[in-house]
């Protein structure tokens, strides 16, 4: 059991107050309304709007699942999310203003904006209780199990039952009170301190003398395990990645998968900061700021981390090795950094579930209570059951930890495998007008009978890449069919979403034309957004590697990598849209 001295103590209370209290005082004065309990009313800031988006990525569990990586794969381990930069780009450009225009309180909620008839309203309600109810339970439940194996590594002598309780508890209270805009203030300062903490338990771990900072690093561990680039053909006991599986991540996955923070097209909480947002441009500069700060300013410490771990623990059995990393903090001989480490991961706890709370909430009451069970209350009526829904979210995700869940790991797998192919339909909505409500209840469908055969009758993987490739393009052919065979959606619906949202692209304009529809689509909007894409992903990875390379000294490959940062970053300013009087 580590210690815990006085100024330990102090800053984790320090960090409660200010995470929680300060949020309250912020935000206490706002209007109490459905719309900004779920939405800000559509006002934050850029930068409130997408910290809350990598705050609420950045779980209790995101360190250890890292550590775990690089024990297996080393540091290009982590391309199995890395290769979500890709969507995450496509989105900041693409979907976030079309989100933004949808002006829904919901991404749910679109499916009325999108679909007509008795299969949207089947949608609708399926979606809120799948994604509100059972798969944010499941979402919460491996959260709660990542800070309670953690606490039970720092104080193996008390109840990691009743401290995860407590926690989730005090989560429950804030976001019933605050609503979004106050979960997003203090998501704001948790993911700083978050980062700060995660940054000192770096410096920490490179100084103990087992390790001896980088130098000790590149001289202890194998080359190919510091490269970060997968290796493609590994040889005697290295673990590499085989090309098969690399290229499905970086051309198939990214689109078609669903993954809470990774959505084809935005949605979940992402759509739900995107709409949070004040206007089309900062909801674009949101979800850049988030794809930037998530996938190449935050791994680094980590990996830090990870790496120290394999020299100081170096035969740890796989079921414990993400735990290694909480359990470099016994070489620490520096007062409060073990209270900044537990605030740390505390923070990002409370982040996640705060968010996870409303965002369930939110499909639960404006999505299922409000439109189909009782309708016409006032505000203050639904927001009452918007507690009662988190209360019942809270006590099922605590139950999935204590007797359900004990693999953290198994639970994205089968997010990524059981979802593969729902991710097309999610893209082409945007794009097709033929895409109904019927075509997406199969894409939510289809996928988990094809994965059950994949597993019972073929053996696969789950998150193999055969599974992945046999449930999407079947799933794919399977909803276009069912898109052409059954009746399309209804052309007032369709006229209404044509010009509240100005979709892009050849299919669009055809359907404007072919039904006497001004054509009111950018001519420009897609190809220059396309453009702005690709030098996007330039921008993350060539950033990603640069840091990388400046931390391990490595002056040439950092040249190169800070040239095309410097470059992708000039012309991105350039092109990036401007500001709408």
């Amino acid at each position: 059991m580590l210690e815990f001295g006085f100024l330990d103590i102090a800053i984790v209370v320090v960090f409660l107050f200010f995470s929680i209290f300060s949020s309250y005082f912020l935000t206490r004065k706002k209007q109490k309304t459905l719309k900004e309990h779920f939405q800000s009313t559509g006002k934050l800031s850029w930068f409130i709007s997408g910290t809350g988006m990598v705050a609420t990525t950045f779980a209790a569990d995101t360190p250890l699942a890292v550590t775990e990586l690089v024990y297996e794969s080393g540091i290009a381990g982590n391309w199995v999310w890395w290769y979500g930069a890709i969507g995450s780009i496509i989105t900041v450009y693409i979907f976030a203003p079309l989100w933004k225009r949808t002006g829904v309180t919901t991404d749910v909620a679109f499916i009325h904006l999108r679909y007509s008839g008795i299969g949207a309203d089947i949608l609708r309600i399926a979606r809120s209780v799948y994604l509100g109810l059972f798969l944010n339970v499941l979402i919460m439940a491996w959260v709660n199990l990542a800070i309670f194996k953690i606490i039970s590594v720092l104080f193996p002598a008390i109840s990691a039952e009743w401290f995860v309780s407590a926690l989730f508890f005090l989560a429950f209270l804030y976001t019933s009170l605050m609503g979004l805009s106050g979960i997003s203030y203090a998501d704001t300062f948790q993911f700083f301190f978050a980062m700060l903490g995660c940054i000192a338990l770096a410096i920490v771990v490179l100084q103990v003398p087992e390790v001896g900072g980088i130098a000790g690093i590149k001289e202890k561990i194998a080359a190919s395990k510091l490269s970060f680039i997968p290796n493609f053909s590994p040889t005697g006991q290295e673990k590499g990645m085989p090309f098969g599986d690399f290229l499905v991540l970086v051309l198939v996955v990214w689109w078609a998968s669903w993954y809470p923070g990774a959505e084809p097209g935005g949605g979940g909480y992402i759509a739900q900061r995107i709409l949070a947002a004040k206007d089309e441009r900062s909801s674009t500069l949101a979800t850049l700021w988030f794809t930037i700060a998530h996938y190449f300013i935050r791994p680094w410490p980590w990996i830090l981390v990870a790496l120290a771990s394999l020299i100081l623990f170096p035969a740890l059995a796989k079921a414990d090795r993400g735990k290694s990393y909480i359990m470099t903090l016994q070489y620490n001989s520096y007062p409060g950094i073990n209270g900044i480490l537990l605030a740390t991961f505390i923070a990002a706890y409370l982040s996640t579930i705060a968010t996870h709370l409303n965002w369930g909430a939110s499909y639960l009451v404006n999505d299922l209570y409000k439109p189909y069970l009782v309708k016409e209350k006032d505000d203050r009526h639904y927001l009452n059951i918007s507690v009662v829904c988190q209360l019942v979210m809270m006590l099922f995700s605590l139950l999935c930890t204590f007797y359900l869940l004990d693999s953290i790991s198994g639970v994205w797998k089968f997010l990524i495998s059981g979802s593969a192919g729902v991710g097309f339909i999610l893209l082409a909505r945007w794009f097709y007008w033929r895409i109904n409500a019927w075509a997406e209840i199969a894409a939510f469908i289809l996928p988990l009978c094809f994965y059950a055969i994949g597993v019972y009758v073929f053996s696969w993987k789950s998150g193999s890449y055969q599974i992945i490739l046999f449930c999407t393009f079947l799933t794919v052919f399977a909803t276009l069919c069912i898109s052409f065979f059954t009746q399309p959606t209804q052309r007032e619906v369709l006229s209404n979403f044509y010009k509240q949202v100005k979709p892009p692209g050849l299919l669009w304009q055809s359907w404007a034309k072919r039904n006497n529809v001004p054509n009111i689509t950018s001519p420009d909007f897609l190809s220059k957004s396309l453009g702005l894409s690709a030098l996007g992903i330039v921008l993350v990875i060539s950033g990603l590697f640069m840091l990388g390379y400046l931390i391990f000294a490595e002056w040439q490959a950092f040249a190169i990598s800070a040239g095309l940062f410097v470059l992708s970053a000039g012309l991105t300013y350039k092109f990036f849209p401007a500001k709408k009087d």
